[in-house]
């Protein structure tokens, strides 16, 4: 048998998001016969410390240094020591490592680009979003293939100009247990949030980002206060707009519904208390939270951006409304919390399809089957 071939991933991690779970996942349960993997990642964060559990090899570049001729010389140094077959870039940032040390390393290797989500909404200052779209787009020459969580952006990068002899779209994915998970008969979350156990919850979970779309929740809630006094909004993510949304929520005196609870370890317990899951975004390429909601029989409402459509089918498992839409927003929210029964069907039938189509297998299946025709193993 072939020694396994090595793949080294670079990826930011200085948060644990979509990209880092997906990645995590990814590495957890690729075939170790077939492939050998090494991560770079610019901050010691969560996702270093969970590979770095799993005893996979992981090199820090902090994220300042990277940003420097001498971090691009530590991450092409690390390439050239670890002289892998594949490397599989996640994010700007890593994605111009990669390249750059394509460009400039004599021994060659395969580069692989996964495209999680639209650039020019992750990076709202003007002059930053230019720079980084522009180098981008100049270095998609080196790429040799790109893979794309939806069909959605596959569409828009196309538009863009996006090589489509080079493309593969991978819907994301996630670990499923062995049996769906049920709702429980007593709810910790409501207990620790000192509410009744009859208490509406209507969840979120998502980084606090322009990108997440939590204004427009918050002008909903707004709008709802009145009508669904029991209902209480749950918001699970961390991010630069955490104080800002927490000022608003007080001056729109709705501090005592909406509760911030900041990065849990603990979302896949959570899930299942919640009587609604509401994904507000702007932006997605797939959410990986949207999945894990839809997997725990959570009914839900999402916007119909990037793959979201591609994962809800309307008024089937789940609600769609449009983007930036606080008055849509509100009369979906309304309608579900008027019609339990309806949406409890609709939480069903999401979970069936999340077990059904959304298996981390295949994910990985499908990302091993790149790997072997860029190894020419098929």
């Amino acid at each position: 048998m072939a020694a396994p071939a090595k793949i080294l991933y670079i990826i930011g991690g200085g948060e644990f998001g979509g990209a880092e779970q997906h990645l995590l996942g990814l590495i957890q349960s690729l075939d170790r016969e077939q492939w050998e993997p090494h991560v770079i990642v610019f901050y010691q964060g969560e996702l270093a410390e969970r590979l770095q559990q799993l005893q996979i090899p992981v090199s820090v570049i902090s994220l300042q240094t990277a940003r420097t001729l001498f971090g691009l010389r530590a991450v092409r140094k690390l390439i050239g020591a670890i002289h892998p077959d594949i490397v599989h870039t996640h994010g700007v940032r890593a994605n111009l490592a990669g390249r750059l040390a394509k460009l400039s390393l004599p021994s060659g290797f395969k580069l692989i680009t996964t495209i999680h989500s639209v650039l020019e909404l992750d990076y709202p200052v003007p002059w930053k979003r230019a720079i980084f779209g522009f180098l981008e787009k100049r270095t998609w020459f080196l790429v040799d293939h790109f893979i794309l969580v939806s069909r959605a952006m596959q569409q828009t990068l196309y538009q863009k100009g996006l090589p489509q002899n080079r493309t593969s779209v991978i819907h994301n994915a996630i670990r499923l247990p062995d049996q769906p998970p049920a709702r429980p008969s007593f709810s910790r979350l409501r207990a620790e949030l000192q509410l009744p156990q009859d208490a509406v919850l209507v969840g979120t979970v998502a980084r606090l980002h322009k990108v997440k779309g939590h204004s427009y929740l918050m002008r909903a809630a707004g709008m709802l206060q009145n009508q669904f006094p029991d209902v209480h909004y749950v918001w699970i993510g961390g991010g630069e707009l955490e104080a800002e949304l927490k000022q608003a929520a007080i001056e729109a005196g709705l501090q005592q519904r909406i509760h911030f609870l900041g990065v849990r370890q603990d979302v896949a317990e959570l899930l299942p208390q919640f009587d609604l899951f509401v994904l507000p975004s702007v932006s997605e390429g797939l959410s990986i939270a949207l999945l894990e909601a839809m997997m725990s029989g959570v009914p839900v409402i999402a916007t119909a951006v990037g793959g979201n459509p591609e994962v809800v089918a309307e008024g089937e498992d789940g609600m769609l409304v449009p983007s930036q839409d606080a008055d849509a927003l509100c009369s979906a929210i309304q309608s579900a919390l008027s019609t339990p029964e309806q949406m409890k069907r609709m939480g069903q039938t999401g979970q069936q399809k999340v077990f059904q189509y959304y298996s981390l297998q295949r994910l990985v299946q499908e990302t091993e089957e790149i790997y072997k025709k860029m190894m020419n193993r098929v």
